[in-house]
């Protein structure tokens, strides 16, 4: 389904067709669009992981917004040019390792560490000769998001596509304060993903077409 008919489906639902005569706005439903879509990526198992490459540096690293994960890191080292591995780790299990990270020597850096959503921190701290060099990553990540009317949510089936017009009237009807009604699209947006899941599943253990699973958040 492309994004135009995933609107003009939703726009059905909360039976506002008319786009120019209406509460709701087709940017706000593009937006809507791409929060279901992002949903039942992370219901599905079989992210296919991406490689990319950032740069050695002193202080935060910025990652893409698409990154859900980052599960391996890599960094080109000066003296051999040859890639070791880094161990990736979160900000708190740094401070296990060192309670005084923030003062710590610069030098050969050992750990990738997430300190938030997009922001990754080398320790210890690149010294002058690491500082620049490439960092190859590997990790789950959303796909770019939904934008023009001919972009199409194709990383998922297109049977789970058919749940996203539900999510998006959930969201209308709830800034149009019509809670019963909300709660009546979300809960079956739920289930419909849910029970596609199932039937995927359920699918790949005859046929190993597709590999998917619910995940537990």
């Amino acid at each position: 389904m492309t994004l135009s008919e995933l609107i003009t489906s939703a726009r059905s639902l909360f039976n506002q067709t008319d786009a120019s005569n209406s509460q709701i706005t087709d940017s706000q439903i593009t937006g809507w669009a791409n929060e279901a879509y992002r949903y039942i990526l992370t219901k599905m198992k079989d992210i296919p992981k991406k490689e990319n490459d950032l740069t050695a540096a002193t202080d935060d690293i910025t990652v893409s917004s698409n990154t859900l994960t980052i599960d391996e890191a890599y960094i080109l080292n000066p003296d051999t040019s040859k890639y070791k591995q880094l161990s990736v780790i979160d900000i708190s299990f740094l401070h296990n390792i060192d309670n005084g990270w923030l003062t710590e020597d610069t030098g050969e850096p050992e750990y990738f560490v997430r300190k938030d959503t997009f922001s990754y921190y080398l320790y210890p701290q690149p010294d002058t000769d690491w500082v620049g060099q490439t960092i190859k990553t590997f990790g789950m990540e959303f796909p770019t998001a939904m934008s023009d009317t001919t972009d199409s949510p194709d990383k998922i089936p297109i049977n789970m596509q058919q749940a996203i017009p539900h999510y998006i009237a959930y969201k209308a009807f709830s800034q149009l304060n019509q809670s019963d009604r909300a709660a009546n699209e979300i809960t079956f947006f739920r289930s419909l993903v849910k029970s596609m899941l199932e039937i995927s599943t359920s699918g790949s253990q005859s046929t190993r077409t597709f590999r998917f699973t619910e995940r537990i958040d």
